[in-house]
């Protein structure tokens, strides 16, 4: 458990952060003798490193990485053929956690890479107020720079 939480917390620092808040936050409560918070942020600290630990051990994402458009390659009569996708696949073991590749570039995705995925393409504002509210806000929007770019 402890190497898994070590590849995790190195690698997503933030959450490493914020597990070393609680361990502070437990260290305060013990000090100030309040042993009731002390239980309550020691069990919130063993939940959040086992829930990360849970997620992590024995799975495995596979992603695909598209090549950049310059990698295209020309057969000498003016075609180009773009490359195949490069496929990675990334485990909760030391030698699959990050994978670095013949550019020298390293890569690393897991399920909280997934999660901000995720997080990043929701339409808050559909979400918010439904799908119609956000086609006329967006609508609204695109006709105000069209008017815009019609009056320069």
């Amino acid at each position: 458990m402890i190497d898994i939480l070590k590849l995790f917390y190195t690698t997503h620092y933030n959450l490493g952060a914020l597990a070393i808040l609680f361990v502070l936050l437990l260290i305060f409560f013990l000090t100030k003798k309040n042993f009731k918070g002390a239980i309550i942020v020691f069990a919130i600290l063993i939940v959040y490193n086992v829930g990360i630990y849970k997620r992590t051990e024995g799975k495995s994402w596979t992603i695909e990485i598209d090549p950049p458009e310059s990698a295209a390659v020309n057969d000498g009569y003016g075609n180009y053929t773009k490359p195949q996708p490069i496929k990675m696949t990334f485990s909760a073991t030391p030698e699959k956690w990050t994978i670095t590749d013949e550019k020298g570039e390293t890569h690393h995705w897991c399920w909280l890479d997934d999660m901000w995925d995720k997080v990043a393409n929701t339409d808050v504002v559909a979400w918010i107020w439904g799908e119609n509210a956000s086609k006329k806000m967006m609508k609204s929007t695109e006709t105000r720079a069209n008017n815009a770019e019609n009056a320069n």
